[in-house]
């Protein structure tokens, strides 16, 4: 099993809008890119899908950007993955008619929802990624 992508860095972006949640900062696309190693016109149909779920808003204008839209403790990867993947992390085909094949096929289902149950524990805050020093000025010696 393998987590797309795609959620992978919306988990990543909103991490970074959350670092800054207190701050009501909004953070600019090229930056967010930056900071997390992405594309940035990958990045916005990221957002627009994020937007599009409630998770970020968007504000126009020389200092527009995003900004995420609830607390970062309200926000959980199962969440996330709603509205990246459409509530499916793991998806099973109907099988090819066998004889097992509706059996494995509940199986899967059983383990995407214990999985999407276990991510709606995990919330933004945890990972939001530690303080970087400002030009030593944060450094305990």
């Amino acid at each position: 099993m393998r987590l797309p992508l795609k959620t992978e860095y919306a988990c990543q972006v909103l991490a970074q809008l959350a670092s800054t949640y207190a701050s009501g900062e909004v953070r600019q696309v090229e930056e967010l890119a930056a900071a997390e190693h992405l594309s940035p016109n990958y990045l916005v149909q990221i957002l627009t899908t994020l937007r599009q779920a409630g998770l970020v808003i968007s504000r126009r204008g020389k200092n527009g950007g995003y900004l995420l839209a609830r607390h970062p403790e309200d926000i959980t990867l199962a969440e996330i993955a709603m509205a990246l993947e459409g509530g499916a992390l793991i998806e099973s085909s109907p099988g090819n008619g066998g004889k097992s094949a509706e059996r494995v096929r509940h199986a899967w289902v059983r383990v995407n929802e214990a999985m999407l149950q276990s991510c709606g524990s995990i919330t933004l805050t945890e990972l939001i990624p530690p303080r970087q020093p400002q030009d030593g000025a944060d450094w305990v010696i």
